[in-house]
């Protein structure tokens, strides 16, 4: 009957921390304000686009980029090679950029830009 008792409360513990999520990535990255530019670079490197307007450098990261293709199912007519083609493909992506901007050295805030920013 323990066996039970235990191997339920195991089976209940790793349901619940699937369920568990850690900080978003807006709060991961408020921990960059007021940090110095060079911490903001040596942890995400160098980043995809850089501008200075104004005194303030905008550096701009893609954070998360994923594509993903599933043809919609087979097309009722023939493809190129004699046989049949898959028919219409259905694209999915999903990004995020985040755009710091760092005035006198020091990040001063940022924007997260994306369908895949939480």
């Amino acid at each position: 009957m323990r066996r039970i008792l235990r191997m339920a409360a195991a089976l209940i513990g790793l349901g619940l921390a699937g369920c568990a999520h850690g900080p978003s990535l807006q709060s991961r990255l408020a921990g960059y304000i007021g940090a110095p530019e060079s911490l903001l670079v040596a942890r995400l490197g160098v980043p995809q686009r850089q501008i200075t307007v104004n005194g303030v450098s905008y550096l701009a990261y893609l954070l998360r980029y994923d594509t993903q293709a599933m043809p919609l199912g087979p097309a009722p007519w023939w493809g190129p090679g004699w046989g049949p083609a898959w028919g219409p493909v259905a694209v999915q992506s999903w990004a995020c950029e985040a755009t710091f901007a760092v005035r006198e050295g020091k990040v001063q805030g940022f924007t997260l830009r994306g369908n895949d920013c939480d």
